[in-house]
Order: C-alpha cells, then structure tokens, then sequence
C-alpha cells in the first residue's frame, strides 16, 4: 500500500533476503544454524559481495547452503533496458517484482562515478517542471528495492561502490518515504555492506520539513540538498505545490537548525527556468534567503522534459545568475545535467502508468 514501503510477496515465491537489516535476518537464519555469525556472513555475501545464489556463499557449511536455497531467496530489480548517452551515463530501467518500473542512473562527470537512486515508483508532489510527478504516486519502495539498485549498477557497470557517490534525487521524494530510505543508507554505510561513506551519500528532498528535522537528529546521515526552485512564496508555490504547506521561511528555519560538519555545506538545488525564475532580482532575492547558512547553490537550467510552459534559459542568462549569486558571497555553480540525449536527467525520469502516459 502507498506510505508503507512494503511490498507484498509474490505469491508462491520464496522470501526475499535483499535489503533486510542484520536482526531481522538473524531472526530468520535462527531456525537453520545455531551459529549467530552465520547470518552476518549472509548479510555481507548479499550487501557486500553482491551475491545472489546461497551456494557461492563459500563461507558457510554446504548443508546449510542448501537449506537456505530451498527456503529463501536473493533476488535484485532485474534490468529491463539499458540506454546509453554519448557522455558516457546510462540509464536503467528496472522491473520490480509486482511489475512496477523504477529508473536509476549511472552518471559520468570525467573519472568521477554518481548512483542516482530511486526511492519511490513516482511523485506524489506534482512539481509543475518534473516529469516524474505527472506520474503521480504508485507505491514506496523497500529498503532492499532502494539498495538494490546500487548492486544492480555496480555489478553491471563493474564499479566498486567504495569509490562512487550515491545521490537520493531519481523518482520520488526520498523524506516521504523515510523508513525504507534510511534503511537502505544504512545498508549502503555498513562496512559489511556496500561500505560506503556517508559523506558520498546525499538526499535530495523538496521540503519536507518534519523529514529535514528527522533527518538532523540522525547519526551517521546522508548529506542534504534542497530543492529551492523560486525565490518568493508566490513563485515557488505555483511551482512546487509543498510550498503550500511549508513554505520558504519554515523550510529554511529548519535548514538553519540543521547540523553541518566543520566542512559541510548544505545544498541548495535551483532549477533555472527562462523567463520565470532566472532574473538577476531573483539572485539577489536568493542570496538574501541564504544569508547565514552555510550552503552552496547548484543552479541547474532545466531539462526538457515534454512539458509545456517552461524553457531552458540560454547560456548566457544563467552564467549571469550564477554570477550575482558568487558577487553576494555564495558558493554557486552551474550545473549541466548528464543524460540529456537519453531523457536520464534531472526531472526526466518517469514510466508510463496503466491509462496515463508519462508525461500526459
């Protein structure tokens, strides 16, 4: 059901052990060993290792190897499209086990490797720029659902996770579907895990101010990036509908209450519409807002994504709001999304839905 993160089983199918958490798989493991260790051998084969089949878990007893085959399973999105960009960035299109499609993305940025992640099948905040939100919300996805799209393109790209950065900004708003997303980061750090670091893990959200406070009470956590859009209420409500509910004053109180590290930044994410949101006032204003919270802006002219009404301001406009962000002092920088020629950008990612084309 939708707000659960859940997923059903699939009748007649083994349980699925991707994505559980060490003391649910110890308490499933129990009445087939008597040794404790044996489900954190598990845990590391599948989240570690990226192992899928109980028999290549080589650490444990044969009989027990069987015994597990028999009764569980490790089973992964599978990849039901690969689509390449001249860039060097690949987007998946992931088939989850009840038939939904969710869409990840490789990213290039020279020798640097970005996983972005889903974490819901479509958007429940309908933001008037994004093609995902026209999708509307289908359902969450689960811890393992979220993670596994990590293991799925690292094993297909043959990239080791230690070294890539994971960003929590692909379908959906990762604060809406908190649970299952803190879970799978956890996975993703757990040096029994994919062993990453938490500062190469970021979350993307909208603004949902009672995730933002959440999110600030936890340790270890994924750095944040906030979604900006708008310099005035006015604007940024008729954009982004969540600013109806929590608007620009109540979103960034919560980002000044926010914990940064000594060298952390919070990030602001600026979609840059031509004619809309891309005045130099509209900079001033920003630089403004920000006044004494320690950020830096991404400002990221739109991509096409089908819907009318909006434009991608040309070069030369956004190098100019871009420059009277850094004349007041704040950290900006331009960026040119990865995957345009393959619709895997920022904004464009979405499946059709059942009597609803994606994008109608």
């Amino acid at each position: 059901m939708e707000g659960e993160g859940t997923l059903a089983a699939v009748p007649g199918s083994l349980q699925n052990l991707y994505g559980m958490d060490r003391g649910r798989l110890a308490a499933l493991l129990g009445p087939f060993t008597t040794r404790s260790f044996h489900a954190d051998q598990v845990y590391h084969w599948m989240h570690g290792r990226h192992e899928t089949e109980f028999r290549k878990m080589t650490e444990l007893p044969a009989a027990l190897r069987d015994e597990l085959a028999r009764s569980f399973r490790v089973t992964l999105p599978s990849v039901k499209e690969v689509r390449k960009s001249a860039d060097g960035s690949r987007k998946y299109l992931l088939a989850l086990e009840d038939g939904a499609e969710i869409e990840a993305v490789h990213i290039v940025y020279g020798s640097r490797i970005t996983f972005c992640l889903s974490s819901q099948v479509g958007c429940p905040l309908d933001c008037s720029f994004c093609l995902t939100g026209t999708m509307g919300l289908l359902r969450n996805l689960t811890p393992g659902e979220i993670a596994g799209q990590a293991a799925v393109l690292a094993r297909d790209t043959g990239t080791d996770p230690k070294t890539t950065r994971v960003v929590f900004m692909g379908m959906g708003e990762p604060l809406n579907n908190y649970d299952p997303v803190m879970e799978a980061f956890r996975i993703l750090t757990d040096p029994k895990g994919f062993g990453m670091t938490p500062r190469r893990i970021t979350l993307s959200t909208a603004g949902l101010v009672p995730g933002i406070e959440r999110l600030a009470r936890e340790n270890p956590r994924p750095r944040l990036a906030v979604s900006l859009a708008a310099a005035d209420d006015t604007v940024r409500g008729r954009l982004m509908p969540i600013n109806k509910k929590y608007n620009l004053k109540s979103l960034l109180d919560a980002c000044r209450r926010f914990p940064l590290g000594p060298r952390e930044r919070l990030t602001f994410e600026y979609v840059l519409l031509d004619r809309v949101n891309d005045s130099r006032e509209d900079a001033l204003k920003i630089g403004q807002l920000l006044r004494g919270i320690k950020s830096k802006v991404n400002v990221i002219p739109w991509n096409d994504t089908g819907i009318g009404g909006f434009a991608t301001p040309p070069r030369e406009r956004a190098s100019r709001f871009r420059d009277a962000l850094l004349d007041q002092g704040v950290p900006a920088t331009i960026r040119w999304s990865k995957g345009t020629d393959i619709g895997a950008a920022c904004g464009q990612l979405a499946r059709a839905v059942p009597g609803k084309p994606a994008g109608a």
